[in-house]
């Protein structure tokens, strides 16, 4: 994001939110492991924007 900032990223397994705002993401997993995600937005991986999810 950093290289290209007016990237447009519109894709099922994302959402854009207003600050304070909620939105909501399905995903379907097949098989079990650990899996990351983080904000696309330049600067807010680095502010904590991330986390990780486990499927069993």
């Amino acid at each position: 994001m950093k290289k290209h900032p007016g990237m447009e990223h519109d894709e099922p397994s994302m959402t854009h939110v207003k600050p304070g705002a909620t939105g909501d993401i399905v995903w379907q997993f097949t098989k079990a492991g650990e899996f990351q995600f983080a904000c696309l937005i330049p600067g807010h991986f680095e502010a904590g924007m991330v986390g990780k999810l486990t499927v069993k």
